[in-house]
């Protein structure tokens, strides 16, 4: 059932995607290394920072599917 997911989604959705759980992950990274900030904070503004940067890229492949 994925795969027809996979198939019928365009290649611009998919890079917006990567955009956002790159950003998330990143997120992380650096909450876990900070001393002041706490990991959870640093994954919730990297989640909509994430959401921003690739929701161009999300909305055009949702849109062209």
């Amino acid at each position: 059932m994925s795969d027809n997911l996979v198939a019928l989604m365009p290649d611009v959705f998919w890079i917006g995607l990567g955009i956002s759980a790159f950003c998330v992950l990143l997120s992380f990274v650096v909450g876990v290394r900070s001393t002041t900030t706490k990991t959870l904070t640093a994954v919730a503004i990297g989640g909509y920072l994430g959401l921003m940067v690739g929701f161009p890229l999300l909305a055009i492949g949702l849109a062209t599917s």
